[in-house]
Protein backbone atom coordinates (compact mmCIF):
# COMPACT_ATOMS: atom_id res chain seq x y z
CA UNK A 1 0.00 0.00 0.00
CA UNK A 2 1.35 3.77 -0.92
CA UNK A 3 0.20 6.28 1.22
CA UNK A 4 1.32 10.19 0.57
CA UNK A 5 1.93 11.98 4.05
CA UNK A 6 1.70 16.14 3.19
CA UNK A 7 2.11 18.73 6.58
CA UNK A 8 2.36 21.97 7.65
CA UNK A 9 0.67 23.52 4.76
CA UNK A 10 0.02 27.01 6.75
CA UNK A 11 -2.56 28.24 4.07
CA UNK A 12 -3.31 31.89 4.03
CA UNK A 13 -4.44 34.84 2.91
CA UNK A 14 -4.32 34.48 -1.09
CA UNK A 15 -1.26 36.17 -2.47
CA UNK A 16 0.41 36.50 1.07
CA UNK A 17 3.78 35.93 0.83
CA UNK A 18 5.65 33.88 4.15
CA UNK A 19 9.55 33.62 4.28
CA UNK A 20 9.22 34.38 0.69
CA UNK A 21 6.72 31.42 -0.30
CA UNK A 22 3.36 31.90 -2.11
CA UNK A 23 2.34 28.45 -0.03
CA UNK A 24 -1.44 28.46 -2.14
CA UNK A 25 0.81 27.96 -5.47
CA UNK A 26 3.11 25.58 -3.44
CA UNK A 27 0.28 23.47 -2.33
CA UNK A 28 -1.17 23.54 -5.93
CA UNK A 29 2.16 22.50 -7.15
CA UNK A 30 2.57 19.81 -4.51
CA UNK A 31 -0.83 18.32 -5.79
CA UNK A 32 -0.43 18.31 -9.27
CA UNK A 33 3.17 16.52 -8.24
CA UNK A 34 1.24 13.50 -6.58
CA UNK A 35 -1.28 13.67 -9.00
CA UNK A 36 0.97 13.19 -12.06
CA UNK A 37 4.11 10.49 -10.35
CA UNK A 38 1.52 9.02 -7.49
CA UNK A 39 -1.93 8.29 -9.05
CA UNK A 40 -1.42 4.75 -7.92
CA UNK A 41 -1.40 5.97 -3.78
CA UNK A 42 -4.16 4.50 -1.99
CA UNK A 43 -5.16 8.08 0.21
CA UNK A 44 -3.23 11.42 0.95
CA UNK A 45 -2.85 11.85 4.71
CA UNK A 46 -2.13 15.83 5.70
CA UNK A 47 -1.26 15.72 8.99
CA UNK A 48 -2.03 18.97 10.69
CA UNK A 49 -1.56 22.84 10.65
CA UNK A 50 -3.84 22.77 7.44
CA UNK A 51 -3.55 26.78 7.74
CA UNK A 52 -2.10 29.44 9.21
CA UNK A 53 -4.54 31.16 11.46
CA UNK A 54 -7.60 28.70 11.13
CA UNK A 55 -9.87 31.28 8.98
CA UNK A 56 -12.60 30.03 7.06
CA UNK A 57 -11.46 31.30 4.06
CA UNK A 58 -8.75 29.42 4.50
CA UNK A 59 -10.65 26.10 4.91
CA UNK A 60 -12.74 27.45 1.69
CA UNK A 61 -9.22 27.85 -0.61
CA UNK A 62 -8.30 24.65 0.77
CA UNK A 63 -11.31 22.67 -0.10
CA UNK A 64 -10.84 24.38 -3.89
CA UNK A 65 -7.21 22.71 -3.73
CA UNK A 66 -7.82 19.39 -2.69
CA UNK A 67 -10.57 19.19 -5.10
CA UNK A 68 -7.87 18.82 -7.95
CA UNK A 69 -6.25 15.68 -5.57
CA UNK A 70 -6.73 12.64 -7.75
CA UNK A 71 -6.94 10.01 -4.67
CA UNK A 72 -8.62 10.21 -1.36
CA UNK A 73 -7.36 11.88 1.53
CA UNK A 74 -7.68 12.67 5.49
CA UNK A 75 -7.76 15.71 7.02
CA UNK A 76 -5.77 16.37 10.76
CA UNK A 77 -5.82 19.61 12.59
CA UNK A 78 -2.51 21.08 13.71
CA UNK A 79 -2.19 23.86 16.62
CA UNK A 80 -3.03 26.70 13.62
CA UNK A 81 -6.10 24.82 13.07
CA UNK A 82 -9.60 25.57 14.46
CA UNK A 83 -11.87 22.60 14.51
CA UNK A 84 -15.12 23.80 14.07
CA UNK A 85 -14.06 25.80 10.84
CA UNK A 86 -12.38 22.87 9.86
CA UNK A 87 -15.70 20.85 10.34
CA UNK A 88 -17.48 23.46 8.66
CA UNK A 89 -15.27 23.51 5.78
CA UNK A 90 -15.14 19.80 5.06
CA UNK A 91 -18.51 18.41 6.60
CA UNK A 92 -18.06 14.74 5.46
CA UNK A 93 -14.73 14.47 6.69
CA UNK A 94 -14.87 11.71 10.09
CA UNK A 95 -15.20 12.86 13.40
CA UNK A 96 -15.30 10.88 16.44
CA UNK A 97 -18.62 10.91 19.10
CA UNK A 98 -17.01 13.90 21.14
CA UNK A 99 -16.46 15.71 17.86
CA UNK A 100 -12.79 15.53 17.50
CA UNK A 101 -11.54 15.06 13.72
CA UNK A 102 -10.23 11.19 14.83
CA UNK A 103 -11.33 8.43 12.40
CA UNK A 104 -9.84 4.96 11.28
CA UNK A 105 -9.26 3.50 7.59
CA UNK A 106 -9.34 0.26 7.75
CA UNK A 107 -8.02 -2.01 4.71
CA UNK A 108 -8.91 -5.35 5.89
CA UNK A 109 -4.98 -6.40 6.22
CA UNK A 110 -4.27 -2.97 8.14
CA UNK A 111 -5.62 -0.37 10.29
CA UNK A 112 -4.65 3.37 9.81
CA UNK A 113 -5.22 5.37 13.10
CA UNK A 114 -5.81 9.12 12.61
CA UNK A 115 -5.13 11.43 15.57
CA UNK A 116 -6.70 14.84 16.83
CA UNK A 117 -4.22 15.99 19.00
CA UNK A 118 -5.47 20.09 18.78
CA UNK A 119 -5.72 21.49 22.24
CA UNK A 120 -7.57 25.18 20.50
CA UNK A 121 -5.32 27.86 21.69
CA UNK A 122 -2.15 26.64 22.42
CA UNK A 123 0.72 25.50 20.03
CA UNK A 124 1.66 22.43 22.43
CA UNK A 125 -0.90 19.42 21.51
CA UNK A 126 -2.92 17.05 23.90
CA UNK A 127 -4.86 13.96 23.70
CA UNK A 128 -7.46 14.14 26.74
CA UNK A 129 -8.88 10.83 28.19
CA UNK A 130 -11.79 11.08 25.64
CA UNK A 131 -9.25 10.59 22.65
CA UNK A 132 -7.16 8.11 23.92
CA UNK A 133 -10.24 6.05 25.45
CA UNK A 134 -11.02 6.42 21.29
CA UNK A 135 -7.80 5.11 20.20
CA UNK A 136 -7.49 2.64 22.59
CA UNK A 137 -11.19 0.70 21.77
CA UNK A 138 -10.21 1.18 17.98
CA UNK A 139 -6.86 -0.82 19.06
CA UNK A 140 -8.98 -3.15 20.51
CA UNK A 141 -10.88 -3.80 17.71
CA UNK A 142 -7.88 -4.16 15.59
CA UNK A 143 -7.60 -7.79 15.89
CA UNK A 144 -3.69 -7.86 16.42
CA UNK A 145 -3.64 -6.20 12.94
CA UNK A 146 -0.41 -4.02 12.22
CA UNK A 147 -2.02 -0.45 12.78
CA UNK A 148 -0.36 2.79 11.69
CA UNK A 149 -0.75 5.86 13.68
CA UNK A 150 -1.30 9.84 12.30
CA UNK A 151 -0.77 12.97 14.70
CA UNK A 152 1.06 16.47 13.98
CA UNK A 153 2.18 16.76 17.40
CA UNK A 154 5.55 14.16 18.15
CA UNK A 155 5.18 12.36 20.72
CA UNK A 156 9.21 12.47 21.48
CA UNK A 157 11.21 14.51 22.48
CA UNK A 158 13.20 15.25 19.27
CA UNK A 159 16.80 17.48 20.68
CA UNK A 160 15.15 20.45 19.55
CA UNK A 161 15.13 22.83 22.55
CA UNK A 162 13.33 25.12 20.10
CA UNK A 163 10.14 23.06 19.47
CA UNK A 164 10.46 19.96 22.28
CA UNK A 165 8.46 21.98 24.73
CA UNK A 166 6.06 22.57 21.99
CA UNK A 167 5.36 18.74 21.01
CA UNK A 168 2.55 16.40 22.23
CA UNK A 169 2.07 17.06 26.08
CA UNK A 170 2.24 13.95 28.66
CA UNK A 171 3.16 11.36 25.52
CA UNK A 172 4.09 9.13 28.05
CA UNK A 173 0.19 8.24 27.92
CA UNK A 174 -0.53 7.81 24.03
CA UNK A 175 2.92 5.63 24.13
CA UNK A 176 2.18 3.08 27.02
CA UNK A 177 -0.88 2.49 25.57
CA UNK A 178 0.70 2.16 21.69
CA UNK A 179 3.13 -0.05 23.39
CA UNK A 180 0.40 -1.99 25.80
CA UNK A 181 -1.48 -3.10 22.14
CA UNK A 182 1.99 -4.20 20.66
CA UNK A 183 1.17 -4.05 17.41
CA UNK A 184 1.56 -0.31 16.18
CA UNK A 185 4.06 -0.30 13.33
CA UNK A 186 4.86 2.99 13.15
CA UNK A 187 4.12 6.61 13.96
CA UNK A 188 3.50 9.58 11.25
CA UNK A 189 3.93 13.12 12.37
CA UNK A 190 4.70 16.41 11.61
CA UNK A 191 4.67 20.15 13.29
CA UNK A 192 8.60 20.45 13.55
CA UNK A 193 9.40 21.27 9.96
CA UNK A 194 11.98 18.72 9.71
CA UNK A 195 12.59 15.52 8.33
CA UNK A 196 13.17 13.29 10.96
CA UNK A 197 13.39 9.38 11.89
CA UNK A 198 13.93 7.21 15.11
CA UNK A 199 11.82 5.03 17.49
CA UNK A 200 10.54 5.53 20.37
CA UNK A 201 9.06 3.12 23.11
CA UNK A 202 9.90 0.71 20.24
CA UNK A 203 7.64 2.24 17.83
CA UNK A 204 9.75 3.10 14.40
CA UNK A 205 8.70 7.07 13.94
CA UNK A 206 9.24 9.45 10.86
CA UNK A 207 8.08 13.46 10.38
CA UNK A 208 8.27 15.47 7.24
CA UNK A 209 9.22 18.91 7.32
CA UNK A 210 6.62 19.79 4.99
CA UNK A 211 5.48 22.86 2.75
CA UNK A 212 6.21 25.92 5.03
CA UNK A 213 9.50 26.60 5.30
CA UNK A 214 12.04 24.50 8.03
CA UNK A 215 13.36 25.56 11.06
CA UNK A 216 17.30 25.35 11.57
CA UNK A 217 18.75 22.56 13.02
CA UNK A 218 19.98 23.90 16.12
CA UNK A 219 20.52 20.94 19.13
CA UNK A 220 22.46 23.25 21.36
CA UNK A 221 20.49 26.46 21.46
CA UNK A 222 16.53 27.78 21.05
CA UNK A 223 16.99 29.25 17.55
CA UNK A 224 14.67 31.43 16.35
CA UNK A 225 16.27 31.40 12.65
CA UNK A 226 14.07 29.61 9.57
CA UNK A 227 14.95 28.49 6.73
CA UNK A 228 13.39 28.36 3.26
CA UNK A 229 14.49 24.82 2.42
CA UNK A 230 12.95 22.81 -0.79
CA UNK A 231 9.03 21.66 0.31
CA UNK A 232 8.46 18.06 0.80
CA UNK A 233 6.05 15.32 0.75
CA UNK A 234 6.47 12.06 1.78
CA UNK A 235 5.91 8.62 0.04
CA UNK A 236 5.00 5.71 2.51
CA UNK A 237 5.36 2.15 0.91
CA UNK A 238 3.64 -0.32 3.46
CA UNK A 239 3.72 -3.83 3.19
CA UNK A 240 2.08 -5.17 6.81
CA UNK A 241 2.52 -9.28 5.33
CA UNK A 242 6.73 -8.33 5.74
CA UNK A 243 6.56 -5.99 8.53
CA UNK A 244 8.26 -3.22 6.24
CA UNK A 245 7.28 0.60 6.33
CA UNK A 246 9.58 3.14 3.94
CA UNK A 247 9.50 6.27 3.76
CA UNK A 248 10.91 8.60 0.77
CA UNK A 249 10.82 12.18 0.98
CA UNK A 250 10.12 13.67 -2.19
CA UNK A 251 11.35 17.25 -2.65
CA UNK A 252 8.54 17.92 -5.68
CA UNK A 253 10.35 21.53 -6.31
CA UNK A 254 13.69 20.90 -7.26
CA UNK A 255 14.88 20.07 -10.58
CA UNK A 256 18.56 18.58 -11.28
CA UNK A 257 20.92 18.18 -14.22
CA UNK A 258 20.19 14.41 -15.20
CA UNK A 259 23.44 11.89 -16.54
CA UNK A 260 23.23 8.70 -17.98
CA UNK A 261 24.16 6.24 -15.06
CA UNK A 262 25.60 3.77 -17.66
CA UNK A 263 27.84 6.83 -19.35
CA UNK A 264 28.34 9.78 -16.79
CA UNK A 265 26.85 11.65 -20.04
CA UNK A 266 24.75 14.95 -18.98
CA UNK A 267 21.03 14.70 -20.87
CA UNK A 268 19.63 17.69 -19.32
CA UNK A 269 20.92 21.04 -18.46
Amino acid sequence: MKIIQVTDVHLGRRGERRYGADLHQRLDRCIAHINAHHPDAALCVFTGDLTETGAPQSYADLRVALGMLSMPYRLLPGNHDRRANLVAAFPEIPVDENGFVQSVHDTGNEVLLFLDCLAEGRIEGELCDSRLAWLEARLGQSGGRPAYVFLHHPPVALGLPQLDPLALEQPERLLGLLRGHGNVRHIFFGHVHRDIAGTVAGIPFSAQRGLHARFELALDRSSEIVEQAPPSYAVILVDSANQCVVVHGCDFLEQWPIYSAETGERITA
